[in-house]
Formats: C-alpha cells, sequence, structure tokens
C-alpha cells in the first residue's frame, strides 16, 4: 500500500507485506498513520514505513515497541529515506 498525501484518509492496510509511504509528513502524524495501517492488518503482517520525517525513523520503532508490536529494524535506504519493518504483534 502507498499513500503519499498528508490529506488522504487514514492508511487501510490489508495484507502481510504492504508499505505505507509517510513521506512529507512529521510528527506525531507519522505514528498515528503507522498505528492505524498496523491495526488494520492480521496478527503477523508484516508493515514497511517509509519516512522521511528523521525523528520519526526513531520515534515510530520505540513507540511500536511500547505498544507491543515487533520492530525488525530500521534502515537507510537513501539519503534522507529511511524504511522502519514492524510486525502486527498485539491488538
Amino acid at each position: 500500500m502507498t499513500s503519499s498525501s498528508p490529506s488522504s484518509s487514514p492508511p487501510a492496510a490489508s495484507s502481510p507485506g504492504d508499505e505505507l509511504d509517510i513521506r512529507g509528513e512529521v510528527c506525531p502524524f507519522t505514528f498515528v498513520r503507522t498505528k492505524l495501517a498496523l491495526e488494520a492488518l492480521p496478527m503477523g503482517a508484516r508493515l514497511r514505513v517509509v519516512t522521511d520525517h528523521e525523528p520519526a525513523s526513531r520515534n515510530i520503532p520505540r513507540s511500536a515497541a511500547e505498544w507491543g508490536q515487533e520492530v525488525l529494524g530500521v534502515s537507510l535506504v537513501s539519503e534522507g529515506i529511511w524504511a522502519i519493518d514492524l510486525v502486527r504483534r498485539v491488538r
């Protein structure tokens, strides 16, 4: 799933391996959109979040872990772009 418009409706991720593109958005909206996308996934599904907001590359994994989700990792995919890989583990 790809979404790039900050004014679009909340993401509706529906299958394992979905991608949420939140480039152009800033905290706290980055985590709100991530949380909504994870909640739409079945247990055990993976979500890759792509962001260009550097604080989100730290805040999303921290918040997701505190919420009980699994953080597989954070990687710099290109200059100023991070990918955060998560797995839904709790409701």
